[in-house]
């Protein structure tokens, strides 16, 4: 293998769109090194079922159509993958991906980097992208030591139900996976717990009728100030409650333990209603966190003072750590809030680049994974030059107090939460590719509509700067869906008034 100016590490869909985005920009011998046997990366071997939470309209990458008739549809995993290796294929990123290759060992060698591998070879290159994710090493609570008599697993190697039939288990913990995982487990289980230490996260639907929910994940809502969240709060609860059916109701229940000041905007999204389902019509219950192990885990005390008997299985939907062991080792366990926009440290400017250690409250994480590779790339390729240090060091810090202040001990706990729309302009700003939407408001109101009532995914920030695409984008965004004046756009236009008639009248649905 030739020494290229820059590898990738990791053939996941950050591994493959800064690839990608590198070819673009003139960088031809880039190298991707994934150490499974496919495109997907640690995605590509996760539980069968999973689905995604946020729809393909949402999830695509911003000139890679999905496909007419998709807009409103949600990935399997097969389909995910099946989708970046077309997007691979068409960009001719699999001429440059080496698959059964594993990093030992990064060294850092004046401003490039030596990579030694598990086969005994060793290359250089001045650029390292690690895009290995973050679903590898998992996190769990201390008591899991006491477990001595039940059954125990980490998310990370479910697969199916099967194995739980009949059983009396508990799941500790509330996100996406954990939700669909309890669900599965609670149809075929005798009894069915969820731990939660906080809560859920903030519970809404994949689908509202037809079309995906995430399509209200739009610049007309969120282009609100994020102090108007408690009241966004109180009026999706009304809706909620207005349905009258038991998941909704569960829904409502689930989501009114929220406490952040912000309320919706201060948590992260749970986008499926497996919970509630789960709750409604499978007996599942919620309890609070664990205090407690007795008999080797037979008997668990929760946060209520009350014991559970007879437990069987407890499966961990904790998450995971991030934690990169090849990298030497003050940067093994980075911390997200620490780098410049979640990607860069200062100390090692545009040598070493993390995509992917951004997670979005609402959203979908693959559209920043390709505004981080856009940004990188561009440094790479010395179109762009980073800050100064020290003005890098002034961002970050300004960005982790905006984040603490609104996401509260959410942002403590889960060190890459970020607030998506806030997340993609400012690297939008970075690059140099803002959506023109006050140009379209005035020049094409159609697409300004598609812009700002449907959902802020990546092809509007392909109409101008650097890596533009014009024509495509245009084509692209009059298929993307908007969303109906639904209770959600209601409630936008109930807080453009509010602040109106504040004196602070809101003006970020046009940017630029």
């Amino acid at each position: 293998m030739k020494n290229p100016s820059c590898v990738v590490v990791g053939a996941g869909p950050g591994g493959i769109v800064a690839t990608k985005e590198l070819l673009e920009h003139g960088i031809s011998d880039v190298v991707c090194l994934e150490r499974g046997d496919r495109i997907g990366g640690i995605f590509a071997g996760s539980y069968d079922n999973l689905t995604l939470t946020s729809s393909c309209a949402f999830s695509m990458f911003s000139d890679h159509w999905i496909g007419d008739g998709n807009e409103h549809h949600f990935w399997t995993k097969q389909e995910a993958v099946a989708y970046w290796q077309s997007y691979a294929v068409r960009f001719g990123v699999h001429d440059h991906l080496r698959f059964g290759v594993e990093v030992l060992q990064a060294h850092q060698l004046g401003n490039g980097w030596r990579l030694d591998l598990a086969d005994g070879e060793s290359i250089h290159c001045r650029h390292l992208v690690v895009a290995t994710g973050n679903n590898r090493f998992e996190s769990l609570p201390g008591w899991v030591d006491r477990l001595t008599e039940v059954e125990w697993m980490h998310s990370k190697d479910y697969r199916n139900p099967l194995s739980f039939t009949g059983r009396r288990v508990l799941v500790v913990g509330g996100g996406e996976s954990a939700a669909d995982i309890t669900l599965e487990i609670s149809r075929v289980a005798q009894q069915t717990w969820v731990s939660l230490r906080h809560g859920p996260g903030w519970i809404l639907p994949r689908h509202r009728g037809t079309m995906a929910s995430d399509i209200a994940t739009h610049r007309g809502l969120y282009g609100l100030p994020r102090d108007f969240g408690s009241t966004l709060s109180g009026l999706i609860l009304e809706h909620e409650n207005s349905e009258n059916n038991p998941v909704n109701t569960a829904a409502s229940t689930l989501n009114r333990r929220i406490s952040g000041a912000h309320g919706i905007w201060s948590t992260f999204g749970t986008k499926n209603f497996s919970l509630p389902e789960a709750i409604a019509h499978h007996g599942c219950q919620v309890i609070g966190d664990i205090t407690d192990v007795a008999q080797g885990g037979r008997r668990l005390c929760h946060g209520d003072a009350e014991w559970l008997d007879s437990i069987d299985t407890v499966l961990f939907c904790t998450g995971y750590k991030g934690h990169t062991p090849f990298l030497p080792q003050p940067l093994q366990d980075a911390d997200p809030r620490q780098l410049f926009k979640h990607m860069l440290d200062p100390c090692h400017g545009s040598s070493l680049a993390w995509i992917g250690a951004a997670r979005p409250g609402f959203g979908s994480q693959f559209p920043i994974m390709e505004m981080q590779a856009r940004y990188f790339a561009l440094l790479a390729s010395c179109k762009l030059q980073l800050p100064e240090p020290d003005l890098m060091r002034i961002t970050i810090q300004a960005d982790a107090e905006r984040h603490f202040s609104q996401f509260g001990h959410n942002a403590q706990r889960i060190r890459n939460l970020v607030d998506y729309h806030h997340c993609m302009d400012s690297m939008a700003h970075l690059i140099g590719c803002e959506a023109p939407l006050w140009r379209s408001f005035f020049l094409e109101p159609k697409l300004w509509l598609h812009m700002v009532y449907g959902p802020t995914q990546a092809t509007q920030f392909r109409l101008r700067g650097p890596g533009s695409k014009p024509a495509e984008a245009r084509k692209i965004l009059r298929k993307i869906p908007v969303s109906r004046f639904n209770h959600v756009v209601k409630a936008g236009l109930k807080g453009r008034l509010r602040y109106l008639f504040r004196g602070r009248p809101v003006a970020s649905a046009h940017n630029d």
